[in-house]
């Protein structure tokens, strides 16, 4: 923040501010004998382990300590109100502001499970805003012969219309991009930006935009296939939109398509995730008994070798809470340490993934495979990762 004075805040900090002002509004509403004292707090089915561990960050700043990690697209379900007793495959579609978040979710025997998550995080609604912005600024280009895009202020302003434009064009085949006193011309005159724009134009604008969106539609259909070589898109039961892209015509229309059905939509799709939040807040707070939750793990957690090399312990897609633990050794002779890098990602090497843990474990020194030491790691029903070897530990979880 540049001011009169200049701060520098965290990504964390600044969540936790949000979420103050958050427990500040819930406990207005609530009794004067109640207050918040925990949270369910939803993030992307895809979050890696450092971004989880800034999310609990958060909620510790803000003096939260019983927090529970939820993805997105489970909590989707809980609030679409499927009846977790009934089996039936659930496509969780989620098009926001910033993402695409594609999760396969399974429901029956009291469980929502969690298949698979695919998506695009560089996606998100805002990259439809800019194709609007771009195409007014191309047009006053060729009639004023000024770049818009070098001011600042102006771009600021047009990417503010931009996205009312794009919201106006989910109920309007047409409408007016209008910004008031965006330019002065050679003889200072004010001039104003005030052009038609159609829902077709828009559409062709973003075309490749909703190419990418089928791409990841594709995969994650893909994904289902190394379990059930079978599985085609058209075989889920249902179809739930989330987050407020799904407005969009064209991405209602997308989607049909593609799954061969229609897909369901609430009226506020912005809220469904809270919603959904706030189902599993009553189950831990045991007023619904009748849903358990068991979600999986977006990318794996493998110890990084000598070579190199990501050896997975606990493989993408295994369902937590889980525990299991793995035997360590010296590989060679006269060791008097065993260096532990823990990593959280999907590649074969360990350059391709993130450290989420690293520790240098002392062993007494002997020949060559002679340690045990025993490696333990932990997965809570929140998501949030722990481990210990010898006497280190390592936890991201609740009140850690």
């Amino acid at each position: 923040f540049r001011g009169p004075e200049s701060f520098t805040y965290s990504p964390a900090e600044l969540t936790s501010y949000l979420i103050v002002e958050l427990v500040k509004a819930a406990n207005a509403r609530m009794s004067p004998q109640d207050s918040v004292t925990g949270a369910v707090i939803t993030v992307p089915a895809d979050f890696n382990q450092t971004q989880r561990a800034a999310v609990m960050e958060a909620a510790k700043l803000a003096g939260l300590d019983n927090v529970e990690l939820m993805h997105e697209p489970t909590a989707a379900a809980l609030c679409y109100g499927f009846d977790a007793k009934k089996a039936r495959r659930i496509l969780v579609f989620d098009k926001g502001g910033g993402t695409l978040d594609l999760s396969a979710v399974s429901t029956g025997g009291g469980l929502v499970d969690v298949l698979t998550t695919n998506g695009i995080r560089d996606l998100g609604g805002s990259d439809f805003d800019e194709r609007i912005a771009q195409y007014i600024v191309n047009l006053w280009r060729t009639e004023h012969g000024v770049d818009l895009s070098l001011k600042d202020a102006a771009m600021v302003r047009i990417m503010v219309e931009a996205e009312s434009v794009k919201k106006r064009l989910s109920d309007k085949v047409e409408t007016v991009f209008r910004v008031e006193d965006i330019d002065r011309d050679k003889d200072g005159v004010t001039q104003h930006i005030n052009y038609p724009i159609t829902r077709e134009v828009f559409e062709e604008l973003t075309r490749d935009l909703r190419e990418r969106i089928i791409a990841a539609c594709k995969a994650a259909i893909s994904d289902l296939k190394r379990a059930d070589p079978n599985f085609s898109a058209r075989d889920f039961h249902d179809i739930l939109l989330v987050g407020g892209m799904t407005r969009v015509p064209s991405i209602r229309a997308l989607v049909k398509e593609f799954f061969g059905k229609d897909p369901k939509r609430e009226s506020s799709p912005e809220q469904v995730v809270a919603m959904g939040a706030a189902i599993r807040a009553a189950i831990l707070d045991g007023r619904k008994t009748d849903t358990s939750i068991v979600d999986l793990t977006p990318h794996a957690i493998a110890i990084e070798t000598t070579d190199g090399t990501a050896a997975i312990l606990v493989p993408r897609g295994t369902n937590y809470p889980f525990q299991d633990t793995f035997m360590l050794s010296n590989p060679d002779a006269g060791q008097t340490e065993i260096s532990v890098r823990l990593l959280s990602g999907d590649g074969a090497r360990a350059s391709t993934c993130e450290i989420f843990w690293a520790s240098d474990i002392e062993i007494p020194a002997g020949p060559a495979q002679s340690a045990r030491l025993p490696l333990t790691v932990t997965i809570d029903a929140g998501g949030s990762y722990s481990a210990k070897c010898g006497d280190q530990t390592f936890g991201t979880s609740r009140g850690t």
